[in-house]
């Protein structure tokens, strides 16, 4: 159905870009129309005209400031939402509609051509396509190229998607956030360089409030048992949400290579989709950081002052390692519960090492029985 042109236009006026357009257009009539008597009062009184003058330019700053161009909003939906996780796309749709002028959306579908799921780095690759090629839309129109991430994705799916968001570093990516409440969307991390540098004081003051032992020297814990084909991988377990057995179970996994526990308890952690109870080869060392508390701040400073600590923290790990094992080419596996902006950002700091996020399906883990509790 057509729309008729008046209502286009109160739509076009009720949005922010119509309200900036029509404040600049109303003040900026004020402002120059008021310049001729600004310059006839001028050897008398101008104080009054040129209060005016002033008031109206800045509001019309101030429609510009409205009207501009915002960058891209990107949401990205890797997986079905169950019913009771609707709330959280429906917080990111809002808060992208609010903060951009365009919205990308990136539903899972897109993900399942002909109906079947892509494997995960093409999953990513083909997320990361699609950014490019509407962030190149933006451009070409003489448009803002920067990118706001709104990400919906499991831990593997945020390290592989920040990996490949890495190869545009030309390009500046915001990750947001959707907080404990699922009520507000908060900027997490800036993808840049500035991940990199030193910790100032705030932020190592910061990691004393949030981590177990921040300044603790580096020491990988070795398994004696690992194959000596195996001892050139290195597992990386970082646990900053509340999760009672994570830590034991991730252990477990690295040091055994088996997904179940000895009482039969399934750990959730899959590397083979088909045949879940396929075991994965072992690690030779692990390193563990933990949260000291169940929630982390959610601040910006918090999330961006935690990656750099990981990336750090796990640089002086893989090159402990690399000295004891005397493998030249340490292969890191990451078992990460983490907020899912600090897996990108890892993923991001970690494009070019050799590194992967061990897979955790939370359903395998909770429909697990232990053998001895099987009728």
């Amino acid at each position: 159905m057509h729309t008729r042109w008046y209502r286009q236009l109160w739509v076009f006026l009720r949005s922010r870009e119509g309200f900036g357009a029509l404040l600049i257009a109303a003040f900026s009539a004020i402002a120059l129309g008021i310049v001729p008597n600004m310059l006839q009062k001028l050897w008398d009184s101008g104080w009054l005209y040129l209060a005016v003058f002033l008031v109206a330019t800045v509001t019309v700053v101030l429609g510009w400031i409205l009207h501009r161009e915002r960058g891209v909003g990107v949401i990205i939906q890797m997986f079905p939402l169950l019913p009771t996780e609707t709330g959280r796309l429906e917080a990111l749709l809002a808060a992208s509609a609010k903060n951009h002028s365009s919205t990308l959306f990136i539903r899972p579908t897109l993900l399942q051509p002909d109906g079947e799921l892509l494997a995960p780095p093409a999953r990513t690759d083909l997320v990361a396509n699609l950014i490019d090629a509407r962030v190149a839309e933006q451009t070409r129109n003489g448009q803002e190229g920067n990118v706001t991430i709104y990400p919906l994705a499991q831990m593997r799916d945020g390290f592989l998607l920040g990996q490949r968001l890495a190869d545009d570093r030309a390009k500046t990516f915001t990750v947001m956030h959707v907080s404990a409440n699922r009520n507000t969307v908060l900027p997490s991390v800036k993808l840049a360089t500035h991940l990199t540098s030193p910790l100032t004081p705030e932020q190592q003051a910061l990691l004393n409030n949030c981590l177990k032992q921040p300044d603790a020297p580096v020491a990988p814990v070795a398994h004696p048992n690992c194959p000596p084909e195996h001892r050139h991988r290195l597992a990386f377990i970082v646990r900053l949400s509340r999760g009672d057995t994570m830590t034991s179970d991730a252990r477990h996994v690295a040091e055994t290579g088996h997904v179940r526990l000895p009482s039969g308890r399934h750990t959730g952690y899959v590397f083979d989709h088909e045949h879940p109870d396929t075991p994965t080869p072992p690690c030779g060392a692990h390193f563990i950081v933990e949260a000291s508390t169940d929630y982390l701040p959610e601040t910006q400073l918090t999330f961006e002052s935690i990656a750099t600590h990981l990336y750090r923290t796990w640089t002086v790990a893989r090159d402990k390692w690399q000295a004891e094992s005397g493998s030249p080419d340490i292969e890191t596996r990451l078992f990460l519960m983490t907020p899912l902006p600090i897996s990108m950002a890892l993923g991001w700091l970690m494009s070019r090492t050799n590194a992967d996020v061990a897979h955790h399906d939370f359903r395998i883990a909770r429909q697990s029985t232990p053998i001895s509790e099987a009728p």
